[in-house]
């Protein structure tokens, strides 16, 4: 009997020590969240980059946006770009004349560009004729290059030559140049 018991507990060892060992070593490795644009720390790169400047043009060969970082991390999981002072100018086809201009402090790309993610001092603005032009400040923009949309569900300042208006919550088409706040909006307008 005492030589069964010790011959179970040794098969035991032995099989624990087989699933550690050819276990591979990604099971045994902190879970990472998908909260990047929230402050969380970052895993490891699969590739790190400084000084990036990439170009995006449109199906008709038009220049569709333009995106420069001081800093960028690839990862491979999620297919995610986390970006340090990210500057992009998104450009209307209709109107090339007067992009939208997008800085924050930062940035992710996620699906290859699909979806573009600003956070912490977002500031968009785009020059008009007359040398004035029209501001945007909100502390998160989710944007979306492909469709040239935007929104956010936190407070965003829009400010243009003919007044202020605050909000919480915008849905924008940038292509048309419409902005909706979603909720507690109020503006002060110059009529002139």
């Amino acid at each position: 009997m005492r030589n069964l018991l010790l011959t179970i507990m040794l098969l035991g060892a032995v099989s624990v020590f087989l699933l550690f060992w050819l276990s591979p070593p990604e099971a045994f490795l902190q879970k990472t969240t998908d909260n990047y644009d929230q402050g969380d720390e970052l895993p490891k790169a699969d590739s790190y980059m400084l000084n990036i400047s990439k170009i995006d043009y449109a199906k008709d060969g038009s220049k569709a946006f333009t995106l420069k970082s001081i800093e960028a991390r690839h990862f491979k999981r999620g297919n995610r770009l986390v970006l340090q002072k990210p500057k992009l100018i998104s450009y209307n086809q209709k109107d090339t004349e007067h992009p939208w201009h997008m800085n924050a402090k930062k940035g992710t790309v996620l699906k290859g560009g699909e979806r573009v993610i600003f956070t912490g001092d977002v500031y968009a603005w785009q020059n008009l004729d007359n040398a004035t032009k029209n501001e945007l400040r909100t502390d998160k923009l989710i944007l979306f290059p492909e469709v040239r949309t935007a929104e956010t569900d936190k407070k965003v300042t829009i400010t243009t030559p003919k007044g202020n208006t605050v909000g919480v919550g915008m849905h924008a088409d940038l292509n048309k140049e419409l902005f909706k706040l979603l909720s507690k909006a109020k503006g002060v307008h110059n009529v002139n």
